[in-house]
């Protein structure tokens, strides 16, 4: 009796990589919508001001620092913004503040010496005005319009 000899090869099985879970959720439609939502906003917010440049050259105010105390220093808001965004005064002055812009606004008190934040200035002529009384730098902002930031350097 002849006995016949096979001889087994192991057949070469290839396995798929198993799909990371990461990778299936990212793949999801609501995930890659709100992926693409999200680097839309952030182009479109990449242009945008974040008022940190109070001591800029455009917009701070070109007046001597040493203005007589009776003088009134202006600031106004017009085009969603302070203009200038850095004022000078000295203690005793008055800081008046006038919204040329078609809406609302405020003046809210942040850091510094202390003053009392204005109410809703009405859109296209609200006024404002305060008396500086020591010196340093008061920072304020519009709570309306976030962005809307500046400061008033107090000298004594």
């Amino acid at each position: 009796m002849s006995q016949a000899v096979v001889a087994m090869t192991p057949e070469a099985t290839v396995m798929p990589r198993p799909e990371s879970a990461l990778r299936r959720f990212v793949r999801t439609p609501s995930v890659a919508i709100a992926a693409g939502i999200i680097a839309i906003l952030a182009l479109l917010t990449a242009g945008c001001g974040s008022g940190s440049d109070l001591g800029s050259a455009a917009t701070t105010q070109t007046g001597t620092p040493g203005a007589g105390a009776g003088d009134t220093v202006h600031v106004v808001m017009k085009t969603l913004e302070f203009v200038p965004t850095s004022v000078y005064a000295k203690v005793g002055q008055r800081v008046a503040w006038l919204n040329e812009d078609s809406s609302p606004h405020n003046v809210t008190y942040v850091s510094g010496p202390r003053f009392q934040s204005s109410g809703t200035l009405g859109a296209e002529g609200g006024r404002f005005s305060v008396r500086v009384t020591q010196p340093g730098t008061i920072r304020y902002y519009c709570t309306i319009d976030l962005w809307m930031k500046a400061a008033i350097v107090v000298s004594s």
